[in-house]
């Protein structure tokens, strides 16, 4: 996998702001297509600006660039809810507004990556929970791999069923790590012969 970086955009960066555009218009124009909506890309390009403009009131609120080699090939939205939706959770729960990978970088572990360093990021601030409306085509495949479950609740504002997910910290520096046995990778690879069938 080649290098990855999370860049946290700057308000006066220009940088950074074309880095963002280049991935914020097709991931907006991609949505709006699943949900049956038009925008200009000036439209779109303005509520980016937005969007960037408000970094910085909070230090656990984050807009990201994800960077492969110096290209930006992901973007996400991504803090922790002070408020609820409508009482139908508790504050405090870490949120992904909004998460996108380039089309050419998916299936590749990329987008796996990107949200383990979000949820991690999360949990820093102090999240326990997180919660997202993910989008009803590409959305929910991905979420559900990575661990979120239908609440059974619904947000009356992007119109979508709300999924949910427990979260812990990871200390990788404090980690020990172990050797495989022969037994172990010999299971592994039985296992991954007779799964052989299953989605990667």
């Amino acid at each position: 996998m080649n290098e990855l970086k999370f860049v946290q955009l700057e308000k006066e960066n220009k940088k950074h702001f074309e880095d963002a555009k280049s991935v914020w218009l097709p991931f907006i124009q991609e949505v709006n297509a699943h949900d049956g909506i038009s925008k200009s890309e000036e439209e779109i390009i303005n509520g980016l600006r937005k969007r960037i403009a408000i970094q910085g009131r909070r230090s656990d609120m984050h807009f990201e660039v994800m960077t492969a080699t110096e290209k930006a090939i992901g973007i996400a939205m991504f803090a922790i809810d002070h408020g609820t939706v409508y009482g139908l959770l508790e504050a405090g729960y870490g949120t992904i507004m909004g998460f996108y990978i380039q089309p050419e970088y998916r299936r590749q572990g990329y987008g796996r990556r990107f949200y383990q360093h979000i949820e991690q990021t999360l949990c820093k601030d102090g999240a326990k929970h997180m919660y997202l409306c993910p989008d009803s085509v590409t959305g929910i495949p991905f979420w559900t791999a990575m661990g979120f479950c239908d609440s059974g609740k619904f947000d009356p504002d992007d119109k979508k069923p709300i999924y949910v997910k427990e979260v812990a910290l990871v200390d990788f520096n404090n980690c020990t790590l172990q050797a495989l046995t022969r037994e172990a990778a010999a299971e592994i690879s039985r296992w991954k012969y007779e799964k052989s069938d299953l989605p990667m």
